[in-house]
């Protein structure tokens, strides 16, 4: 096997191995969502189980890009890629922590007092759900136009979120014997943001694996590169 066509299997296990770790965490995001909507104390433990196969594959991840980078000296694209598989590999890790928190807080609420979800809160779980598959399909199958709309979503995402902290707010006020069940449900609404935004992260680097241009900050251009 010549260098060239090892150096191609390379970067081809490299993005299975992201696609394979995008998979676990998209399936534990989903977890969490149906846990803090139903309120049930299941979704913690799978999640664990979850984050701990997310993190063998993020030091798998991590050592295979240093060994490409070190032995192969990868060019222009390929070291886009490689660069910023190392960054995914990162905002995946984190999204599985925060659905694991996420779990956590739906599995108090579900031990103590049963709270009323605000109507945003299913729409913004299953918005944030999407962003994440989005942002790694198109990192896969290099469908901007996939970035382009988590990029755009990130706007409904942020106002789902509003919705719900007033909501949360008013039931406090209304409910000052469930307080703590309230503070737990508008923490995972404000995790589920920051998941959102960590999808946007995916998609811009994604961009930047395809186009060889930095839109962070810039999300105009990406209609011009």
């Amino acid at each position: 096997m010549n260098q060239i066509r090892h150096f191609d299997l390379e970067l081809a296990e490299l993005k299975r191995s992201l696609v394979t770790m995008g998979n676990l965490v998209e399936r534990s995001l989903t977890i969490a969502v149906e846990s803090i909507l139903k309120a049930n104390v299941e979704g913690r433990e799978q999640c664990r189980i979850l984050e701990e196969q997310v993190d063998i594959l993020e030091t798998v991840i991590e050592d295979r890009c240093h060994t490409i980078i070190a032995l192969q000296q990868p060019m222009a694209g390929e070291l886009r890629l490689v660069i910023s598989a190392m960054r995914i590999t990162s905002d995946l890790e984190q999204v599985g922590d925060l659905a694991e928190s996420i779990a956590k807080r739906a599995s108090y609420i579900a031990r103590n007092h049963r709270v009323e979800n605000p109507e945003a809160l299913a729409i913004l779980g299953h918005l944030v759900v999407s962003m994440v598959h989005h942002s790694m399909e198109s990192f896969v199958t290099g469908n901007l136009n996939l970035a382009r709309g988590v990029l755009t979503d990130e706007d409904s995402a942020d106002d789902l979120t509003k919705q719900c902290y007033e909501r949360i707010q008013v039931a406090m006020q209304e409910q000052p014997e469930k307080i703590r069940e309230y503070t737990h449900l508008l923490r995972a609404a404000s995790l589920l943001e920051h998941i959102g935004d960590i999808a946007v992260s995916i998609a811009e680097e994604t961009v930047y694996i395809h186009r060889g241009t930095n839109i962070r900050h810039h999300h105009d251009s990406l209609d011009q590169a």
